[in-house]
């Protein structure tokens, strides 16, 4: 899919999700930091990212932060699925404006980057753009229709522009709030996973792969699920180095009693995928991080260690607490609670890329773990173009 070696070494990726009205993956901001603008091409830029891109994949929007970049992007042939998004003084002049007419009528969509209060009142957005709207202290508008908006820091907030106003899209989540929510006891399971689990157990060509893929859409289902197999039922405490290892000695028809067991327990509230699904998108990406060709089990363990090390957010917990009622090997142990071992690095890069607000730190990131920027970068990009079919019932290797 990736064709360019020097444009994915000269800049910093890094992602930050945009979430619908039904609170799924609708979009993926893509910052496009130019680490080092000289070898920046916007024609190689663009075929690295748009080369083959799934027609299942999320929206890509390209905020790319160097004006002589963006420039050069608008005059390429458009990339399927990919959107443009252009600060909101480039539509204020006669001139830049022009520019991108031409971009749209090329075929290039664009996303205007402004303020609320910039666009109070406007019917129709210049060069058929959307817009990405930042909220400042005004109340939420009715209508936001086909609209996206950032700076949501409240679910209230998040509700009424999704809900009410119908906006396309929120730019992030507000996790925290939403967590919060919930700080008087752990969450459960996710509902919508947990039938998703017990509809694939009753086809009888469900893979255990298949199986694998949607346990591990639910952090919290998967801690449970490894408590469950290393309980004195289960033969006491041993090493369990993938959660496929756990799925394959609990079985098809133990697991399906045992979720149908916590049924009345699971959590209904939408809110909470977005929060789940993030912790999801970082660990697949610590999982892609891994050399091409990692053998399956080495790859489920990366996967378990990155889920794991963000399970504290979820069950009000400390880290070391969760961590030592599971048997769990030195490898998950060092890089969760030491940030140190083999799969630390693994998970410092991909942290560093799901932060939009510290892009610039993923250059010295990558550079101390000897990790490059375009092993980096093409995980990124490997990670999103699946981001919506890692689930989907196939039988071949971990995605």
């Amino acid at each position: 899919m990736l064709t360019s070696h020097t444009v994915l070494d000269s800049i910093a990726l890094g992602y930050e999700p945009v979430w619908n009205r039904a609170r799924e993956l609708a979009a993926v901001r893509l910052g496009v930091r130019a680490v080092h603008p000289e070898s920046v091409d916007a024609a190689h830029l663009m075929q690295a990212l748009g080369d083959d891109w799934p027609a299942t994949a999320p929206v890509l929007i390209l905020s790319i932060d160097s004006p002589r970049v963006l420039q050069q992007a608008l005059v390429c042939p458009p990339v399927h699925n990919t959107w443009l998004e252009v600060p909101a003084s480039q539509f204020e002049h006669p001139e830049t404006l022009a520019r991108l007419n031409a971009a749209a009528q090329r075929g290039h969509r664009l996303l205007r980057h402004t303020d609320l209060a910039a666009v109070r009142g406007e019917v129709v957005a210049p060069a058929d753009a959307r817009n990405l709207l930042r909220l400042g202290a005004e109340p939420v508008p009715a209508g936001l229709m086909g609209q996206l908006v950032e700076g949501v820091t409240t679910q209230a907030v998040a509700r009424q522009c999704l809900d009410d106003a119908n906006a396309w899209g929120l730019l992030g989540w507000p996790d925290a709030d939403v967590l919060h929510a919930h700080r008087h006891q752990p969450l459960n399971h996710d509902a919508s996973v947990v039938k998703q689990i017990l509809m694939a157990i009753g086809d009888e060509d469900c893979s255990i792969e298949h199986l694998e893929r949607l346990v591990r859409q639910d952090p919290v289902l998967v801690y449970r699920i490894l408590l469950l197999v290393n309980s004195a039922a289960f033969g006491g405490r041993h090493e369990i180095g993938s959660l496929r290892h756990a799925l394959m000695m609990l079985g098809f028809k133990e697991l399906g009693r045992w979720l149908s067991e916590q049924m009345h327990s699971n959590d209904p509230d939408p809110d909470l995928h977005p929060v789940r699904y993030s912790m999801v998108m970082r660990s697949r990406l610590a999982q892609h991080l891994l050399a091409t060709g990692s053998e399956d089990n080495l790859r489920g363990e990366v996967y378990t260690t990155a889920l794991l090390s963000q399970l504290d957010r979820l069950l009000h917990q400390p880290l070391a607490e969760l961590l030592n009622r599971l048997p769990l090997s030195g490898r998950v142990f060092d890089a969760v609670l030491r940030r140190d071992g083999p799969y630390h690095p693994l998970l410092d890069v991909a942290r560093a890329q799901g932060d939009p607000g510290q892009l610039h730190r993923l250059p010295s990131v990558c550079q101390r773990h000897d990790i490059s920027l375009e092993h980096a970068n093409r995980a990124l990009i490997r990670m999103l173009a699946t981001s919506r079919d890692h689930a989907s019932p196939r039988s071949e290797r971990m995605m």
